[in-house]
């Protein structure tokens, strides 16, 4: 039994593996939300305790909690943008996979690239699945990132069962 599912290389799945990096297994949006809350709540009792107590050795505590939530907003909004934009030759690219018995087949379109693979299931190190994509790692480099709603022929359970007998223990199941 075959099962076929497709990709796109837009700013969505860039975003979402950029995400997926910088937080794991975790919710991105809730990371974000608790992590910029934290550093919210430190700025403002950092300012009280300066007007209060009129200490000027905590401007020094000041600029590492405003700096903390821009360096979260540039990780959370900008990064993606950023890795997107570098990857110039690369969007638009078209990926289709073909799960079969031992191999996936995984053709690729685009204007500057098209080439065509065979990956034996044993060659993937990891598999991440998120509510959305799959994430099969050949390396901690490569990655291959599967639209989980292009998905035919089968489900993602299909697929799971698929690989789970190659990657073993390896195989992650993400709560974004």
């Amino acid at each position: 039994m075959e099962i076929q599912a497709k990709s796109k290389f837009d700013f969505d799945t860039m975003k979402a593996f950029t995400h997926f990096s910088l937080f794991g297994k975790a919710n991105p949006k809730k990371r974000f939300i608790t992590w910029s809350t934290i550093s919210v709540i430190l700025t403002v009792i950092v300012i009280l305790e300066m007007i209060l107590f009129s200490d000027p050795s905590l401007i020094v505590m000041l600029c590492v909690s405003v700096g903390l939530f821009l360096l979260e907003c540039y990780l959370y909004f900008l990064l993606p943008k950023i890795q997107y934009k570098s990857l110039r030759k690369l969007q638009g690219a078209e990926n289709e996979y073909i799960f079969c018995d031992h191999v996936l087949k995984a053709i690729t379109k685009s204007e500057e690239y098209s080439g065509e693979a065979a990956i034996e299931y044993s060659m993937f190190a990891k598999v991440y699945e998120s509510s959305r994509y799959l994430f099969l790692y050949q390396t901690n480099r490569q990655v291959h990132i599967i639209d989980k709603n292009t998905i035919e022929g089968g489900t993602a359970e299909d697929i799971r069962n698929k690989l789970t007998p190659y990657v073993k223990d390896k195989y992650f199941l993400c709560k974004s």
